[in-house]
């Protein structure tokens, strides 16, 4: 049991130290959002997976193939096809457009309210 509390706790210190060293490393808003616009496609394709192909798809693509067989999970590797193509094919234009959200890429191509509408969505 002290084992347990152990590993807990050393896990704690460290995700505090690094918070602590990326709250000093980040010097702008730009640094501490989009790590300063300096990811390359292979970072960036690995930061989209860890958005989208987080827990709940995991944990969905389980139930589906629990549910449907081999075919139900096919879900989590159809996404991750798709951010590998979103990586290679738009990184590159998404990082000119100098946004920080999904909303506000809405907003410059299609006005405010859509804007306003992906925030509510989301």
């Amino acid at each position: 049991m002290a084992v347990d509390y152990a590993v807990i706790i050393i896990y704690l210190v460290g995700m505090l130290a690094m918070g602590w060293w990326g709250m000093r490393r980040a010097k702008s808003k730009s640094d501490f959002l989009v790590a300063g616009r300096r990811l390359g496609p292979f970072m960036y394709s690995g930061t989209m997976a860890a958005i989208v192909l987080g827990g709940a798809s995991t944990i969905g693509g389980v139930g589906l193939g629990y549910q449907y067989g081999l075919s139900g999970a096919w879900l989590v590797f159809s996404i991750g096809f798709g951010l590998l193509a979103l990586s290679v094919f738009f990184s590159a234009r998404i990082s000119r457009l100098k946004v920080y959200t999904v909303s506000q890429m809405l907003d410059l191509r299609y006005g405010g309210s859509s804007g306003l509408i992906s925030g509510v969505v989301m």
